[in-house]
């Protein structure tokens, strides 16, 4: 059994709750720790410091600037215990350890699977976290030093992070092979939504993008069913009757199996995904994370060799 370390006060992990949901029972919910102790931490920080932590606005608390401050000192403490936890793994070595990894529900079935299964064939004795979550909750956890490594979409530079990997991927529709949309070379985004469709729902940073540059989409669909799984997405797709949007990479085993088949867009204004493995600058070196990452590219450059991109 893994024993984690954790160096940073109750309260800083209350606070940065508190934060990110913009509320006192959110967090308490996600804590699972009473709103009345959450809250008595804090009174007791502004009773200290004579200053006020939180303000309330209408989409919820927000933090003042002496709040942010604290929020600042959490966020470094975290770091640097994260540090600590890197340097005493780094000298057990590589044969033994713990590795901790980010990675969006898209993967699951693709790159998360064979990079598990890799890491365990090759260093038998290491233990793997693995949290699945929205690429800017990875990106945050990363730079937090909650994560070793990450694989995100569309993550924005930062001299804070260092990128191991990164590739940008057209967007298709992806459709049973029996799927009349399957016959055609590339297809339009007005074709798409004249059949029943699956769309991600707003928690996806895909659907972000699309309602950005392509909101009439939703508006004009005729049938369409709305998940926050890509995995719920994929299999939908696959019973023949839907089809969606997203990257070759997102299905990525899928089109490797021959299960679903790839027909790209061609609208002149269509992006593209840009996917990317990422890791903290700020940390300490170490073996066992340097092995992991160069098992975690070749996984991903496997997969977007299945997925038709060269390497």
């Amino acid at each position: 059994m893994v024993m984690a370390l954790h160096l940073v006060p109750r309260v800083l992990k209350y606070m940065e709750c508190v934060a990110q949901h913009g509320s006192i029972q959110s967090a308490s919910r996600e804590l699972g720790i009473s709103a009345s102790a959450i809250h008595r931490q804090i009174v007791l920080i502004e009773e200290d410091l004579g200053e006020v932590l939180f303000e309330r606005d209408p989409k919820g608390l927000i933090l003042t600037p002496t709040g942010s401050l604290i929020l600042e000192l959490a966020r470094r403490w975290r770091l640097d215990n994260a540090r600590l936890m890197s340097t005493v793994q780094a000298n057990r070595g590589v044969e033994q350890g713990h590795f901790r990894l980010a990675a969006m529900d898209s993967m699951v079935n693709g790159f998360v699977l064979n990079l598990v299964q890799a890491t365990a064939s090759a260093f038998p004795k290491v233990t793997i976290d693995i949290e699945i979550m929205s690429p800017g909750d990875a990106t945050k956890g990363v730079l937090n030093g909650d994560f070793d490594l990450a694989a995100v979409a569309n993550a924005a530079p930062n001299e804070a992070l260092e990128f191991h990997w990164r590739r940008e991927f057209p967007l298709g529709c992806i459709a049973t092979w029996d799927h009349p949309l399957a016959a055609e070379e590339s297809i339009s985004f007005s074709t798409f939504i004249s059949y029943p469709v699956v769309f991600q729902s707003s928690a996806l940073s895909i659907r972000k993008l699309l309602e950005a540059r392509h909101s009439w989409l939703f508006e004009q669909a005729r049938t369409a069913v709305v998940v926050n799984s890509i995995q719920l997405m994929k299999l939908l797709v696959a019973t023949g009757r839907y089809v969606a949007v997203t990257s070759e990479i997102d299905a990525g085993p899928e089109l490797q199996d021959g299960r679903l088949a790839f027909v790209p867009i061609n609208d002149e204004d269509v992006f593209k995904q840009n996917i990317s493995l990422i890791s903290n600058a700020q940390m300490p070196p170490s073996k066992l994370r340097e092995k992991i990452q160069e098992i975690a590219v070749q996984c991903l450059d496997n997969l977007s060799v299945s997925a038709g991109q060269k390497v």
